[in-house]
């Protein structure tokens, strides 16, 4: 089909339908097209997202789309959402070029990525990733895919202009909850990937639809915060869990298109990973929310009544000199690239630049709803702190949107270090890391464009979907059941002694947990991971030890404290257990056990009571009470407990929770008998 033709027909459309106001009122209707086309390439080429991976794609698991929304008649705002790793300025530069002799602005257009790691390569994506790992054949398939990817979304930009139609706006916040921090941190820096469980995250998922005049949903457009990287390094192609929600909500509204951006998720990765059906799963969960929530009262939106953009520096460290980079010139690998490129930089402008040029982009719905789009992999701390400082309930936030810089990270993120802050550069053609300024530089950015209109209120809350929900109140609810059945026997007594140490325990914290104890995370006695000190039944002798300072200055019958921690992996062998000191003596021995349990001293001076309310096969977490009947002046003033192994060659283990916070969960535990 000719341009001019396509031209005439928009032009033959506007003057035939209503003429809509940017500045409608939000019970008005706005002019709304979509288009989708399917952008699976036919010829074989590199995936882009894993560096391992240097073959053309084996496979089909799924197939991949552009997708495209257009909001409002004159000027409209566009969307291109695409199923790809990462869109460049260049290729969103060309796109802007070709659609805008329909009456799409640059300024209007955003062009994003799902960031499945699971599509083919384009050219100027990460460039020092494949530079000189590729064929030449190999890189003609780039870009003869690069231009396909273009030329289609030409078209779903074209067409959505050409169908559109009066519709209604509307738009709502849920949560899912896959997404997990991926940055795993021991001792204040990055150790690696897994899944950091008290991490920041980003669990929310605003949704905006555009319904037709009878009610029907025609556009669903969701927003998560994650990677899309549950599938792994399968060199097939897919879209990942945002594939397939998109295709699990269009089953569900069959007049839609579904659209699916990300957020701040450049830390945060699918919780559990590992293949096709975990992707499914993580794509459900999506799709349940939104079927969930439009099913609610939403919040009606006029159109997109303004567009604001601009572009930050961010600042990078101060870039080597050309001496560095002449030697290593020859190291290889990609730092023999980098080399290269920042030759090439040096010989062709003079200089390294020190600065990146970063997009910012807002799409404001009258002052019901304010749209962040901002490039790159951006760390989940800017979600966190403009959701602090603008006002997180009319706030949404996309990332990998307009250009592909690489990873923007934080302060918090660039003090640990690691994969987001520091290596990654190298694969973006970055000369080094970023100033702890960039996270000022771009919240700043953002800020100045929404601060006016949508700035953070008076006592604003902070947002509730950047952590992990805690089942501790659950747990406690649980606790009071546990306590008030019926026992018989021995376990009749053990809970008799629990609810009496629970009455009278004192309120102190634990503190100084020091010795030769290993950190870790795991579930507490509500099955929250939390970061914890233990030891092992590996060897013996090995100890771990804190203080309470009870501060008694009368003397007193009992004194009864508690501690938070946990025992496990029960299937290892018993070889001697623990053995519990009280300022050095008193010994108790226990070992591990998910079910209440009371062990004693000699004397029966001391009592250990264990109260399980989380637990496994294996493992158990729960409340301590340490019982010392007729303390001695010292152990009114200062107690040292100390747990040490009295076996060896088995990994059993004894942990302290070092987030003790005793005072205000004894409060919930007395809490029980009310």
């Amino acid at each position: 089909m000719h341009r001019s033709f396509i031209l005439s027909a928009i032009v033959f459309f506007c003057l035939t339908v209503f003429c809509f106001s940017a500045r409608a009122d939000s019970s008005e209707s706005v002019f709304i097209g979509s288009s989708k086309t399917d952008i699976t390439p036919n010829f074989p080429v590199v995936l882009a997202g894993y560096g391992g991976r240097t073959k053309e794609f084996e496979g089909i698991d799924a197939l991949l789309w552009a997708r495209c929304v257009v909001i409002g008649k004159d000027d409209p705002a566009v969307l291109v959402v695409v199923d790809n790793c990462g869109i460049t300025k260049e290729i969103r530069s060309k796109l802007a070029g070709r659609i805008a002799e329909f009456g799409v602005s640059e300024k209007n257009l955003v062009v994003s990525a799902t960031h499945t790691h699971n599509a083919p390569s384009l050219r100027g994506y990460a460039p020092i990733l494949w530079a000189g790992r590729t064929s030449p054949e190999q890189e003609k398939k780039i870009d003869k895919y690069t231009s396909f990817l273009i030329d289609k979304m030409e078209s779903i930009v074209i067409e959505a202009l050409n169908n559109r139609e009066l519709m209604k706006l509307s738009w709502i916040r849920g949560a899912v909850r896959f997404g997990g921090n991926r940055r795993v941190i021991r001792n204040g820096k990055w150790s690696g990937f897994g899944f950091q469980r008290n991490g920041p995250v980003d669990h929310s998922l605003p949704v905006l639809v555009a319904r037709d005049l009878k009610g029907e949903a025609r556009v669903v457009w969701s927003n998560y915060a994650c990677h899309c990287t549950t599938v792994g390094g399968r060199n097939h192609i897919s879209g990942d869990w945002a594939g397939y929600a998109n295709e699990m909500i269009e089953k569900d509204f069959k007049s839609a298109l579904s659209l699916m951006t990300i957020g701040c998720g450049a830390d945060v990765g699918p919780q559990p990973s590992g293949g096709l059906e975990d992707a499914k799963i993580h794509g459900s969960s999506i799709a349940k929310e939104v079927k969930n929530l439009l099913g609610k009262e939403m919040i009606p939106l006029p159109g997109v009544t303004s567009v604001k953009g601009s572009i930050a520096k961010l600042p990078l460290a101060k870039p080597l000199p050309r001496k560095h980079w002449e030697s290593q010139i020859n190291v290889g690998g990609f730092q023999g690239q980098l080399a290269k490129a920042m030759l090439n930089q040096i010989d062709s402008t003079g200089r390294i630049s020190s600065e990146v040029e970063y997009p910012v982009q807002s799409w404001n719905f009258g002052d019901r709803l304010a749209m962040v789009f901002l490039a790159g992999e951006v760390v989940v701390d800017y979600s966190v702190r403009l959701n602090a400082e603008l006002d997180w309930k009319r706030l949404w936030i996309s990332a990998w949107s307009n250009d592909m810089p690489g990873y923007i990270p934080s302060r918090r993120v660039l003090k640990e270090g690691g994969y987001e802050a520091e290596f990654s550069q190298v694969y973006y053609g970055l000369p080094g890391p970023y100033l702890p300024e960039v996270e000022d530089t771009v919240v700043n950015a953002v800020t100045d464009l929404l601060r006016e209109d949508f700035g953070s209120t008076k006592n604003q809350k902070m947002a509730p979907f950047h952590s992990f929900p805690s089942s501790e109140p659950s747990t406690f609810k649980r606790i009071s059941s546990l306590l008030n059945e019926p026992k018989v026997g021995k376990g009749k007594e053990i809970l008799e002694k629990a609810k009496k140490c629970i009455q009278l325990a004192l309120p102190i914290n634990a503190s100084m947990i020091s010795g030769q104890g290993e950190r870790t995370e795991w579930h507490n006695f509500s099955g929250d991971f939390v970061e914890r000190s233990f030891i092992r039944q590996s060897k013996r002798g090995i100890e771990i030890s804190w203080n309470f300072l009870p501060n008694e200055s009368e003397p007193i019958k009992e004194i009864i404290l508690c501690f938070v921690g946990g025992l496990g992996w029960k299937s290892e062998p018993e070889v001697g257990g623990f053995r519990m000191l009280i300022n050095g003596k008193n010994p108790i021995s226990f070992d591990v056990t998910s079910s209440p349990a009371l062990w004693s001293s000699e004397d029966q001076r001391i009592e250990l009571i264990y109260l399980p309310t989380w637990s496994s096969e294996l493992d158990s977490g729960g409340f301590f009470f340490v019982h010392i009947i007729n303390p001695d002046k010292q152990e009114t003033n200062n107690i040292k407990i100390s747990v040490a192994s009295d076996g060896q060659g088995s990994k059993r283990w004894f942990a302290v929770d070092l987030e003790q916070k005793i005072v205000g969960r004894l409060k919930h535990l007395k809490k029980t008998f009310e």
